[in-house]
């Protein structure tokens, strides 16, 4: 593939093609010259044994018989940086089970932006060392490393939480418990159980033709949404269980109905 077809196949989801178009805005920092040398070197299988730490990316690339090695460095978050990421991010529902579903809500920076933060690099975070005699930062090896980071970003966007000296297990936990356990000031008072109508939930607007299901048969576990954001804080947990019946019986019913059976009535009795 050729540089004239452009950055295809460097970032396929949002979060991979901003961390490329991270690189390629950057002005003066990073000039233009880098990049169809930097995009040729890693169509080519130069870049090798790139690994993502805290605050780095290393990796080897191998250009004209010489192996190089590359660091790029983003500074990380302190405690209190992810402190406060953290409220921002579990104060949006949305935003917490999509990062529980291990996807990056596509408005997660401006949520993050509120708090004077960002997942990405901004203006002048980004360096670069590598083992070559450029006088240029950050060379085509560099560049090469960071073209190849994006679609590893795709698979894997918790990469950029890592870089940003976050795992995905204690994110993931620390926003669960911001959730259940009374860190988010932002966030409203709970509803009990019994202050739940169901009423409300037809007065969404949208078109529900253009959401994408696929259903697939039930089984006996806690219904997914309810696994992935845990137990909800100001219910007890016989209160629990029986939201957890009720989401199976309703999961039942959804799927009987997916087969085509309209006299179906789920499993066991209505709550």
């Amino acid at each position: 593939m050729s540089d004239r077809q452009g950055t295809g196949g460097f970032g396929a989801t949002w979060w991979g093609r901003r961390w490329r178009r991270a690189l390629e805005s950057l002005g003066a920092t990073y000039p233009n010259p880098r990049l169809p040398h930097g995009r040729s070197l890693a169509r080519k299988g130069a870049v090798q044994d790139l690994v993502v730490e805290p605050g780095k990316v290393r990796a080897q690339v191998q250009a004209r018989n010489q192996v190089h090695d590359v660091v790029l460095a983003l500074p990380v978050f302190t405690d209190a940086d992810w402190k406060t990421a953290v409220a921002a991010l579990a104060g949006q529902l949305r935003h917490a089970a999509a990062l529980l579903r291990g996807e990056l809500p596509e408005d997660v920076d401006d949520t993050l932006r509120g708090v004077d933060l960002s997942l990405f690099p901004r203006s002048g975070e980004l360096g670069s060392t590598c083992t070559c005699t450029s006088k240029i930062e950050p060379c085509a090896h560099a560049t090469a490393v960071h073209y190849v980071l994006a679609p590893l970003l795709d698979t894997d966007p918790f990469l950029l939480t890592r870089l940003r000296g976050r795992e995905r297990d204690p994110l993931l936990a620390e926003l669960r418990a911001a959730r259940s356990g009374g860190a988010v000031e932002s966030e409203p008072a709970p509803l009990t159980i019994d202050q739940l109508d169901p009423e409300t939930l037809f007065t969404a607007r949208g078109d529900l033709a253009a959401i994408a299901v696929h259903p697939h048969q039930p089984d006996d576990r806690v219904p997914e949404a309810l696994r992935l954001l845990g137990e909800i804080r100001g219910i007890d947990r016989d209160a629990w269980q029986h939201l957890v019946s009720a989401g199976q019986r309703a999961r039942a019913r959804a799927w009987a109905l997916a087969e085509g059976d309209v006299n179906a009535s789920g499993s066991g009795n209505p709550p």
